[in-house]
């Protein structure tokens, strides 16, 4: 197992049996019809799309977010993302950063929070469903240490994963499937959510990103999670908390949504891709770190609200 770079110079987590972990970047795709020239490289519908979107960001106040796809690399994930409506790109970029500039104790660099990768909180499965979606895992058991990870960076490091994402091409046709793995949950780990860090993360899960998610499956819940969700679900919108469901240790159910080919042995899966270690997913995702300040470059310069 190691990092190489593809022949589009791409990092990529290779695996043994064949299997990867890589990202890739939108602008580079042909048949997303956007090119680095001129705007006449454009199909009429992305054109008027970037057009739109154009004027919408011009008429904010203070925000500053360009529009060159040559150098902006959001841009044409925007566009991809949201079927170049520019209305909805734009909310969606407008709401992030009014929450990027509010609620700055969870912006961080990524060599600030790199041990939480480090430690295996996070990672994304080397195969996507049926439908093309990613499948991301999250854990949030007894595997966070506290003392190790406050929930601040927890949260931190959830927001570089949800940017990570974006520039993964299925996750950008097809969406992503989160599976949060609450084993061994502890009274000490839930007392640790408080209402800015709930509101917060889910601010983040539900609006920030031009992503669908297709669902969010918590397993090895018990009891004690279900207390914690009593309190987390307020936070959440209507269409996320549509999309969750509590699978507990019931496979089965899990497989209703996942088919097992795709899911590792410790999830009921038949999957033969190996596990890997958070060092080797944490060294994947410094390649992506000039990434994650360029989008924390961008955003309000001054008061969102001011007129």
């Amino acid at each position: 197992m190691s990092i190489k770079f593809n022949e589009h110079n791409h990092p990529t987590l290779e695996l043994d049996g064949g299997f990867h972990v890589c990202l890739h970047r939108a602008v580079y795709d042909e048949d997303l019809q956007l090119r680095t020239s001129a705007s006449e490289d454009l199909s009429e519908e992305t054109a008027k799309a970037l057009a739109d979107l154009r004027r919408l960001v011009t008429a904010t106040p203070n925000l500053n977010f360009p529009l060159e796809l040559s150098t902006n690399w959001m841009v044409p994930v925007y566009l991809r993302c949201c079927e170049n409506d520019a209305k909805i790109a734009f909310d969606i970029l407008d709401y992030s950063y009014r929450l990027l500039y509010r609620e700055n104790e969870f912006t961080k660099s990524y060599a600030q929070i790199r041990h939480v990768f480090e430690l295996g909180l996070m990672r994304y499965l080397p195969e996507c469903t049926d439908d093309g979606a990613v499948i991301a895992v999250i854990q949030m058991g007894r595997v966070w240490d506290t003392s190790k990870v406050s929930l601040v960076e927890f949260i931190a490091a959830i927001r570089l994963t949800g940017i990570a994402t974006m520039l993964h091409r299925n996750a950008q046709q097809n969406g992503v499937q989160l599976i949060l793995d609450v084993d061994g949950l502890s009274m000490g780990q839930i007392t640790n959510f408080t209402p800015r860090c709930c509101s917060y993360l889910f601010s983040l899960m539900d609006y920030c990103t031009p992503v669908v998610t297709k669902g969010l499956h918590v397993v090895n819940n018990g009891m004690l999670f279900n207390v914690l969700f009593s309190t987390l679900k307020p936070f959440m919108s209507r269409d996320l908390r549509s999309k969750t469901v509590m699978h507990g240790k019931s496979w089965h159910s899990l497989a209703k949504h996942i088919k097992p080919r795709f899911l590792p042995p410790k999830y009921g899966g038949s999957s033969s891709a190996p596990d890997y270690d958070g060092e080797l997913f944490a060294k994947l995702f410094q390649h992506y770190e000039g990434y994650f300040n360029e989008y924390d470059s961008y955003g309000f310069t001054g008061n969102p609200d001011s007129k």
